[in-house]
């Protein structure tokens, strides 16, 4: 992944390192970035795509099966079954950081924009395998900022800390998996963090029926996955 991030500036459709990225004054620290072409060269959403599925009244189309194949640069071998429903890492060609990647689980099976055990344990693994604290990997449901309705997670390098990984927070309840489950404390935005566990998978049982929770109760939300794999934001969210 690190190897690929180094080859994006000549795939995507403008350099992201030109742009300042700095750190606001004040009591969060959050930080800000200079992206303006982005809203001007964003790649659309595609229509030349194999498959149409049929979903009720609504056309579901599934856009990285149309992408090209310079932007899918390898697949995944973590424990999955690789051969015969490969997950991708393919370059964001509209990046919002460094080294702007997408994961998209099973790509073959055209899968929704919805986490399920098996795809959110996948990025864990990314996250876990990746070696690096700079690497994050974020999830957008539908209604918190995804634009395509195909399973895909986020991930990218970025040097400094995100603020909220310096939030305060205070434990609610450990699970039975021993993941620790707790939540934002005096912070501007609301959200659970889940840390621990006795395996990667345990961690990954308690987040992803959280999210499957959220989903079966159409409310959308938003993942971020540091630490290398080992804690997760889990924030619901109200329709945007």
């Amino acid at each position: 992944i690190r190897a690929l991030a180094s080859i994006l500036k000549y795939s995507q459709h403008y350099d992201i390192t030109a742009y300042e990225t700095k750190v606001i004054s004040g009591q969060y620290g959050f930080i800000a970035q200079l992206n303006y072409p982005r809203h001007l060269k964003e790649r659309p959403a595609e229509f030349r795509v194999e498959k149409v599925y049929q979903m009720g009244q609504e056309e579901v189309l599934f856009q990285f099966e149309a992408s090209e194949d310079c932007e899918v640069q390898f697949h995944l071998s973590a424990p999955f079954d690789v051969e015969n429903s490969p997950s991708v890492v393919s370059i964001n060609v509209s990046p919002i950081k460094y080294g702007h990647v997408l994961l998209i689980p099973r790509v073959l099976e055209c899968l929704l924009q919805r986490i399920d055990c098996v795809s959110f344990l996948l990025a864990l693994y990314t996250a876990a395998g990746a070696g690096n604290p700079h690497f994050r990997l974020g999830y957008n449901s539908l209604g918190a900022f995804a634009t395509i309705n195909h399973l895909h997670f986020q991930a990218s390098y970025m040097a400094l800390p995100f603020p909220i990984q310096k939030a305060p927070t205070r434990k609610i309840i450990t699970s039975g998996g021993c993941v620790k489950i707790s939540e934002l404390f005096n912070y501007p935005v609301r959200g659970l963090v889940f840390e621990g566990g006795n395996s990667l998978q345990d961690l990954s049982n308690t987040v992803s029926d959280a999210c499957v929770c959220l989903q079966e109760n159409n409310i959308p939300y938003n993942v971020l996955i540091v630490d290398c794999g080992k804690r997760i934001f889990l924030f619901p969210q109200r329709y945007a």
